[in-house]
C-alpha cells in the first residue's frame, strides 16, 4: 500500500510572515552530526555512469541543531509508532469529549492537565500532545479536493475533528502554549499530495508543520503526516511517529521551509540542493541506515544500476521500476543478499528515464508501503531479463540459479533453490511437476529438459508435495 502524504493547502503560505524565528540552540560546541553532500564531483558522476553503481558522494559538513548526541537519542526513544494508552483512553471519555465541542479552551486545559500528570519531561509532553492530535483529528480530504477549506483556527479544528495541515499546526501550537513549551509554526513546501519530484517547485509553499524547543534545542514535528495518509481522494487515519522528532537531515528530504533557518541545518540547503534530493521517507532511513546516502534524485547509468545496503534485521525493501511512459518494467530487478549486505540491480530495456519506487515491509509480510522514489537516466539498453520472483510465506526460500530469463526451449537447465522450511520444491512445466532433489540442508537442485514450445516454467514450494504449490519464481521460455 502506498502512503500518499497530505501536502496541506496554500493557506500555510499566508502565515509565513508572522512566524517568530530562532537562530540556533544555546550551545553548539558538541555538534557532531553531518548531512551527506547532495552533489557528486564530476569524477564521481563519470564513474557512476560507467559502472552503474551508486558511488560515494562528496561530503559537505552540515551541523544539525542538537546539543549532544544524547539529546537526539532521548528524543528518538519516543518514536515508538504506538500511541499512549492513557491519553488514548482519556480523549474517549464522554465528559472530556463534550468539552471539546462546547468549550474548546477548557478542553485544552483538561488535556494539558492530564498530559502534565502523565509525563515525566517535555519530550513526553510533546509526544502526548502529538498523540491527541493524530488520534483525534482526521484530514479534511473532502474540502481539500473541493478547494472549500473552512477556517483552520484551532477551536474550529477541535469542534469538527477535521483539518488540513494549517489546522493541525495551529492546534499543536495551542497545546504547546498551554503546556508552556516554546514552539513555532513553519510553512513551506512538502512532497505530498499533488506534487511530483520531476516538476516540483520548492519555493511554492503548500504545507505547514511545527518546530518545538526542548532542553535548549529545537526539534521537528509534523502531526498532519503522522495522522494518516491519502488513498485516492479519501484520507485514511493511520497513526505513526515517523515525523515526530525526526532528524533534520532526514526531514529535509521531504520538507523545505520557506525560511531556511527552520531546516535546523547549518548551512541550510538551497532550493536547488533540496530539488536534487530523492524523495526518501523516515522508514527508509530507519531500515537501511545511511545505505542510500549516495543516491540523488537524478542518477546516471549505462544499461544497469546497483544499490548495496545493510537492511535492518526483520525487514526488507522491495522496488517497482517504471519507464517514463508510466508502464512498469517487468523482470528488470534482481535482489541478492550476501550476509548482512543486500544488493539490488536494475536492468533497463532501453535508453531513457526511469522512476524507482521503494517499499518497505517486514520479512514475513507479502505487501509493503512506500518509502522512497528516485530517478535513473539510462544511456543504453540491457539485454538481461530476470525471472519473476514472488513473495512467499517461506522465510528462507531463495532462487539461486538460473538468474536470467528467458530460457531456451530444447535446452537442459540446472535449477537450484534454497528453502529449509519446505519439504518439496518442483520445477513445473505445464502439468508436469519435476521434483528437485534436497541434499538435506535445504538446497534443492535438479536438471530439467525444457520441451520446445513451452511458454514458461514455474518454481513451486510445498510442505507435503500434494495439492497446490506456492509459486516462488516464473521463467519465460522462448
Amino acid at each position: 500500500m502506498k502512503r500518499i502524504f497530505f501536502s496541506g493547502i496554500c493557506l500555510a503560505g499566508l502565515f509565513a510572515g508572522c512566524l517568530l524565528f530562532f537562530t540556533s540552540c544555546e550551545t553548539l560546541e558538541n555538534f557532531g552530526d553531518k548531512i551527506s553532500g547532495i552533489f557528486a564531483s564530476d569524477k564521481d558522476e563519470e564513474e557512476n555512469s560507467v559502472s552503474g553503481k551508486a558511488s560515494p558522494v562528496k561530503i559537505q559538513p552540515r551541523q544539525t541543531y542538537y546539543v549532544t548526541p544524547e539529546s537526539h537519542e532521548k528524543a528518538y526513544s519516543y518514536r515508538t509508532d504506538l500511541p499512549d494508552k492513557t491519553i488514548q483512553t482519556y480523549i474517549k471519555n464522554k465528559n472530556v469529549d463534550s468539552l471539546r465541542q462546547t468549550n474548546p479552551n477548557e478542553y485544552i486545559k483538561s488535556i494539558a492537565g492530564k498530559i502534565n500528570e502523565s509525563a515525566d519531561n517535555d519530550f513526553e509532553r510533546v509526544k502526548l500532545a502529538h498523540d491527541v492530535i493524530c488520534l483525534l483529528i482526521s484530514y479534511d480530504a473532502k474540502n481539500f479536493w473541493a478547494n472549500t477549506v473552512p477556517s483552520q483556527d484551532w477551536q474550529s479544528v477541535l469542534k469538527t475533528k477535521t483539518a488540513v495541515c494549517e489546522g493541525y499546526a495551529n492546534l499543536f501550537q495551542q497545546f504547546m502554549t498551554s503546556l508552556k513549551i516554546s514552539s513555532q509554526k513553519v510553512s513551506g513546501y512538502a512532497r505530498g499530495v499533488g506534487t511530483d519530484i520531476l516538476t516540483e517547485n520548492p519555493k511554492a509553499s503548500n504545507h505547514a508543520w511545527n518546530i518545538v524547543k526542548i532542553e535548549d534545542c529545537w526539534y521537528l514535528v509534523d502531526c498532519t503526516w503522522d495522522s494518516g495518509y491519502m488513498k485516492g481522494k479519501s484520507s485514511v487515519q493511520s497513526y505513526t511517529t515517523d515525523w515526530l522528532f525526526l532528524k533534520p537531515e532526514h526531514f529535509v528530504y521531504t520538507h523545505f521551509p520557506s525560511d531556511a533557518k527552520n531546516q535546523l541545518i547549518q548551512p541550510a540547503l538551497s532550493a536547488a540542493e533540496f530539488s536534487a534530493l530523492p524523495d526518501f521517507r523516515p522508514k527508509l532511513f530507519e531500515i537501511a541506515g545511511d545505505g542510500f546516502n549516495s543516491i540523488k534524485k537524478n542518477n546516471s547509468a549505462a544499461s544497469s544500476y546497483s544499490i548495496e545496503s545493510k537492511i535492518k534485521e526483520g525487514w526488507k525493501l522491495t522496488y517497482v521500476l517504471r519507464a517514463d511512459s508510466g508502464s512498469e518494467v517487468k523482470n528488470g530487478i534482481w535482489t541478492e543478499k550476501d550476509g548482512s549486505i543486500t544488493e539490488t540491480t536494475f536492468q533497463f530495456p532501453s535508453a531513457g528515464r526511469y522512476s524507482v519506487f521503494v517499499y518497505y515491509e517486514k520479512e514475513s509480510s507479502l505487501s509493503g508501503q512506500s518509502c522512497g522514489q528516485f530517478i535513473i537516466n539510462a544511456s543504453e539498453a540491457s539485454s538481461i531479463k530476470y525471472p519473476a520472483v514472488y513473495p512467499v510465506k517461506s522465510k528462507s526460500a531463495k532462487l539461486i540459479s538460473p538468474k536470467q530469463s528467458p530460457l531456451a526451449g530444447g535446452d537442459t537447465v540446472e535449477f537450484e533453490v534454497f528453502c529449509d522450511d519446505r519439504a518439496f520444491v518442483a520445477a513445473i512445466v505445464g502439468r508436469n511437476f519435476i521434483q528437485l532433489e534436497n541434499d538435506g540442508s535445504g538446497s534443492f537442485t535438479g536438471h530439467v529438459s525444457i520441451p520446445k514450445g513451452t511458454k514458461q516454467i514455474s518454481i513451486g514450494l510445498s510442505a507435503n508435495g500434494k495439492g497446490s504449490y506456492e509459486t516462488l519464481a516464473v521463467f519465460e521460455v522462448k
